[in-house]
This record gives C-alpha cells, sequence and structure tokens, in this order.
C-alpha cells in the first residue's frame, strides 16, 4: 500500500485566486523515495500538504490506493522544518501522542516501548524520553519529529525540507539516517521528501519530480536505478552523477529563464 496517484491537479487558496500548481499528473508507487526539487516558492510544500490531507485541490484528483484524500490522516507520517513538536511536553510525551492516536487499543506500557525503542533507532539516549524541546539541540529536535513519524508505521513518509535549518554536518547524518530507516523498511514506506537542493535530492532519492516556476506543473521526471544511486563518495567525482546534476541545474535555470522572457 501507498500508491498515490495526482490526476490534474491543481490549486489556488482562493476562488479566483493567483494558481500555485496548475495540471500536476503524476503517479508515486508504493515504495519509491521521491525528492520534489524546486526553487523556493514554486509550490513543493503546497503538493506536501495536499497530499497530507492538508489542503483540499481546486480542480483535480489526488488519491492513494484508488481512494480519494479526504483530510489529514495518521496514515501518512508528516515532518516539518519546524520540528512539529509541542513545547510543553517532553520528546517521550510528543510521541506518546501520536502512537494513542494510531494504536488506541494498546496498553501505555506496550506504547511507552515502542517510543523509547524508536527514540534508539534514531540515535538518541534514553533520557531524551524526558526532555522538553527547549533543552534539545536542533538536531536532536530534529530525530524527535522522525522518531515520531516512523513510530506510527504510516505506510506514507511526507517530509518537508526537514533539514533546511540545520548545520550542513547534522542534516549529513540526518539524511543517511533516512535512507537507513528507509531502507530497512519491509514493504518499504513511500517517501516524498521536499527540497530545494540537487545535491540532496540525488543523495536521497531514487526518483526526482522538478516542480517549474509557479504556476507549477512537473517540468522533468528523472529516474535514478539502483544501481546508479550516487554515495557521498562519488558524488562530485563521478562523471554520470556530474552529468545527472548538471541536467536538473540546467532544467530548472531553463524554466527559470523562460518565466523570465515571458514576463511571467
Amino acid at each position: 500500500m501507498g500508491d498515490i496517484t495526482i490526476k490534474d491537479l491543481s490549486f489556488s487558496y482562493e476562488e479566483g485566486g493567483k494558481i500555485i500548481l496548475k495540471d500536476i499528473h503524476t503517479r508515486i508507487r508504493a515504495g519509491e523515495f521521491v525528492c520534489v526539487l524546486g526553487q523556493s516558492g514554486c509550490g513543493k510544500s503546497t503538493l506536501l500538504r495536499l497530499i497530507a490531507g492538508l489542503e483540499k485541490p481546486s480542480a483535480g484528483e489526488l488519491s492513494i490506493d484508488g481512494e480519494t484524500i479526504d483530510g489529514a490522516s495518521l496514515r501518512r507520517g508528516v515532518v516539518f522544518q519546524d520540528y512539529g513538536l509541542f513545547p510543553w511536553m517532553t520528546a517521550g510525551e510528543n510521541i506518546m501522542l501520536a502512537l494513542k492516536q494510531r494504536f488506541p487499543d494498546r496498553r501505555k506500557e506496550e506504547l511507552k516501548k515502542i517510543a523509547s525503542d524508536m527514540l534508539g533507532r534514531v540515535g538518541l539516549e534514553e533520557n531524551v524520553y524526558g526532555k522538553l524541546p527547549k533543552e534539545l539541540s536542533g538536531g536532536m529536535k530534529q530525530r524527535c519529529a522522525i522518531a515520531q513519524a516512523f513510530s506510527i508505521d504510516p505506510p506514507i513518509l511526507l517530509m518537508d525540507e526537514p533539514f533546511g535549518a540545520l548545520d550542513a554536518v547534522t542534516s549529513a547524518r540526518l539524511q543517511d539516517l533516512i535512507l537507513e530507516l528507509w531502507a530497512q523498511g519491509e514493504p518499504k514506506k513511500t517517501v516524498l521528501f521536499v527540497t530545494h537542493d540537487v545535491d540532496e535530492a540525488m543523495l536521497l532519492a531514487n526518483r526526482i519530480l522538478v516542480l517549474g516556476q509557479s504556476p507549477s506543473n512537473i517540468i522533468y521526471d528523472c529516474v535514478i536505478p539502483e544501481e546508479k544511486r550516487p554515495t557521498r563518495a562519488v558524488q562530485f567525482e563521478d562523471p554520470e552523477v556530474l552529468k545527472m546534476r548538471t541536467e536538473l541545474i540546467r532544467q530548472i535555470n531553463m524554466d527559470v529563464a523562460d518565466h523570465v522572457e515571458k514576463g511571467i
């Protein structure tokens, strides 16, 4: 489970207002790790919010496994750039809140063990369970948010530039963590990861969707075979990787130039 179908999707925040997304049409297959790449303001986060059920399309269809998306669901985990943790609750309580909603019939002791185990899987010490978000670094808070999202075991994981506010080393470690958690899943989760960073998209995704300038649609769809997925070791050395990177940047720049020329 986890097939996402987007058909002729358009969106504006108010009727007759500026169109943000226009005629988006694609299918994201269960188990894919898809990065949505594009410049700031092109509608990447809006697309993610639509799939999360936090916004409704102005036109077109949006469904998961054949069922129309109608509001938010705990079967879609979401990780935001601002962590999404309630500041008055400890890290453990934040995770427990999601677990109680996802698994209302399970005992508290069982859910607490899931929360504790998940914090350990994302590399946090046991005492983090009882700490408030203000006592944690940005990287630790984002690890808690990732633990929360994975603990409810959703078939679909939506991530909105989750590492954009972190330093390069912390971001790299969390990128590796996400890839490890995704690869270990059985079946693999469907991941939709929003970013404006070409190098981040290439390291994470087995498919990259490039959105053009607003009103946005998909201007480039790049599938990366497993055997050709870049690693940090070859990211800036392998000719094929450099060629892929150049093409992604070229697609974005061509779209920008076209909009400038047309005065859009």
